[in-house]
């Protein structure tokens, strides 16, 4: 048997387990959903075909949620005092004299609003399997989810932008942008783990 036929076996052995192939499914599903949903949001109007004329104002309401919901965490545990305009964290020291020297400014910006994330996350659960109400109600829940996290996330960007300025942008790309999608994939592995199966029902044995 040459190594072709070797791998070709393999593979059915491998499909033929009924187990095996709906952790394919449910894998390739989520990367289709992902493929697809980046290519829209990128290349489209997706958020018109979506939003309509209310695009802007509905990016606008989940920016100011973000903003106010990091707010907490942020008046609490950053020492260095900051005036707010808008949806903006606005640093500041005293000199001598008691006036304000304003030295960084933290922007919390539409792509900061976690609509991006919710519609992803949307169009995952759309596509995985499982019953429809199940999936309305676990949606709203993870939305609850990535909301949290989104504002833990600009948090801790901005306790790490007032300290370590000049890294912002690298630990802003390369790590706050990534950890939105582990919360995506673990709320989606959680779905299909524990979740999307449908409970068999057992039969009462009577004598």
């Amino acid at each position: 048997m040459g190594l072709l036929d070797k791998i070709k076996s393999e593979v059915i052995g491998i499909w033929q387990i009924e187990k095996n192939r709906i952790i394919i499914k449910d894998v390739s599903l989520l990367a289709v959903a992902t493929l697809v949903f980046h290519f829209l949001y990128w290349h489209t109007n997706m958020n018109d075909w979506i939003f309509g004329p209310f695009t802007q104002e509905i990016y606008d309401f989940f920016r100011h949620l973000a903003f106010d919901l990091s707010l907490i965490p942020c008046s609490a545990f950053i020492d260095r005092p900051f005036d707010i305009v808008d949806t903006e964290y606005h640093f500041y020291y005293l000199n001598d004299l008691g006036v304000k020297i304003y030295d960084y400014t933290m922007i919390v910006s539409t792509d900061c609003s976690a609509v991006k994330q919710l519609l992803q996350f949307l169009l995952i659960m759309v596509l995985a399997r499982g019953m429809w109400w199940k999936k309305g109600v676990y949606f709203v829940v993870g939305s609850i989810i990535i909301l949290f996290f989104n504002a833990v996330r600009i948090y801790l960007l901005t306790s790490f932008f007032v300290i370590h300025t000049e890294q912002f942008q690298f630990v802003h790309d390369w790590i706050a942008r990534p950890m939105m999608y582990i919360v995506i994939f673990s709320l989606w592995l959680v779905w299909i783990t524990y979740l999307a199966n449908k409970k068999k029902k057992i039969a009462k044995v009577t004598q």
